[in-house]
């Protein structure tokens, strides 16, 4: 947030407010009010101050009345701006991982296009609200094409994209006022982090309060889900919930600039035919990300023909194995080029934990981009198609000595994944998404609903 008001929002006092008299736990009562006032929730702030001064003693109070009169003196600065924008995009912009680089990657195929956008930094109420901008994203803000909306602002664009379901289980309450053509809500996660068999684990989101939020504040709107493993997790599991949506048939796939990379297996490289197979894969080391036991001795096999690379950490598959095979090449997270790596490789084997729902795949999806053949879970057929080879972890050595032993088979198989990126998960496909729903939405006015 610090980030988020482009100067509007002065740096944090860091008690500056508080007295030497004041204790240490009226000192973080005060500190949660100051983060609240000035991260979007100020009624919870104001309602954390008024219990202050009511109950606290004199220090406390007094500390209480100078935060108060500090955030209402900034409160005045407040201009408010009308932005004009064809997308507006609201979701948690400060995490360091992949939803933000999905965004980043949005917004830099929205103005390539020629197209405005207006961002809004949301973010998740039980989180760290503090969290200044990602700063692939902070860099693309240019004042211009790219904006970002603060509080007291009104924003006016063909489509609104909120983006995260998680942000709208506790909405800002001092959001802008946004009024779109069109609303989608982009389900880039699925409810429960994971399912066994009827029963969802570890809940990250609750379907009925997302929709009730996202229909008070922003009016009618569609739900997109990122990929069919998201979609099946809606109808199969939360089947009575969703049937007050409205669930588009299509679905708001993650994208890159194709023309950023470049393919190894199309550009004249040479297939594996008469050295080690080099596999690998680049992901989060984290349990879910990790198939068990023999599984995962299988899909990523040690032996004389093969080697295994893996960017991003190794700690699980090493606990998982008691060691890693002399054969691995563990490489930290950020310690190379992603580019780099994929070229690297002579197949790109991806297979996690059968538990885990990966929502989307953009890990794999980079390997195709960079011209690198896939071989991965078969779940992950109905979102990649022909762009990937599937089988059984038990299947994999076979299968990828069969890509690597075909010099003809391998570009092939490399072609068409480029090719299916280009077509559905590429900048110029995000645009036709997005044209396509503007044109399919209905002119709104200001005052239909709000969003405060």
């Amino acid at each position: 947030m610090i980030r988020r008001l482009a100067g509007r929002l002065p740096a944090l006092s860091r008690g500056s407010w508080a007295t030497p008299l004041l204790s240490r736990r009226g000192a973080t009562t005060l500190r949660r009010a100051e983060n609240l006032l000035f991260h979007g929730w100020s009624q919870e702030g104001l309602a954390l101050l008024a219990g202050v001064e009511r109950n606290g003693g004199r220090a406390a109070r007094l500390s209480a009345l100078n935060l108060k009169n500090r955030w209402s003196a900034w409160r005045r600065t407040w201009t408010a701006r009308t932005l004009k924008a064809d997308v507006a995009i609201v979701s948690h912009l400060a995490l360091p991982g992949g939803n933000a680089s999905a965004v980043a990657e949005e917004v830099r195929a929205l103005k390539a296009a020629g197209k405005t956008v207006v961002l809004v930094h949301h973010p998740v109420r039980t989180w760290n609200i503090t969290r200044a901008l990602n700063p692939k994203i902070a860099d693309l803000l240019d004042g211009e094409s790219a904006v970002l909306a603060g509080p007291g602002d009104a924003v006016e664009c063909g489509l609104a994209v909120l983006r995260l379901p998680t942000v709208f289980m506790r909405p800002m309450e001092d959001l802008p006022e946004i009024t779109a053509r069109r609303t989608v809500l982009v389900v880039n996660q699925t409810p429960f982090k994971y399912y066994e068999g009827d029963r969802g684990v570890d809940k990250a989101w609750d379907v009925a309060t997302v929709r009730e939020n996202v229909q008070r504040l922003f009016g009618d709107h569609t739900w997109l889900p990122v990929g069919p493993v998201v979609r099946e997790a809606l109808s199969d599991h939360h089947s009575t919930a969703m049937s007050e949506m409205d669930l588009s048939g299509d679905y708001w796939y993650e994208v890159l600039d194709l023309a950023r990379w470049r393919a190894k297996a199309i550009d004249g490289e040479a297939a594996p035919t008469s050295r080690p197979i080099v596999i690998g894969r680049h992901s989060r080391d984290h349990e879910l990300k990790w198939p068990h036991g023999r599984d995962l001795a299988d899909a990523y096999p040690a032996g004389r023909t093969t080697e295994v690379r893996v960017l991003g950490g190794s700690n699980v598959p090493r606990k998982r194995l008691g060691g890693l095979p002399e054969t691995w090449t563990d490489l930290p997270f950020g310690s190379t080029d992603v580019q780099e790596f994929l070229h690297s490789l002579d197949v790109y084997v991806y297979f996690i934990d059968p538990a885990a729902q990966e929502a989307f795949g953009y890990a794999p999806m980079e390997a195709m981009a960079a011209g690198v053949p896939v071989v991965c879970d078969r779940r992950l057929e109905p979102l990649f198609g022909e762009a990937a080879v599937y089988c059984e972890p038990s299947e994999v050595e076979g299968t990828v000595r069969a890509l690597a032993q075909s010099p003809a088979r391998w570009r092939a198989q490399a072609q068409r994944a480029r090719d299916a990126v280009r077509q559905r998960f590429s900048h110029e496909a995000l645009i036709r998404r997005v044209d396509d729903l503007v044109a399919a939405g209905k002119p709104r006015r200001r005052g239909d609903y709000a969003t405060r």
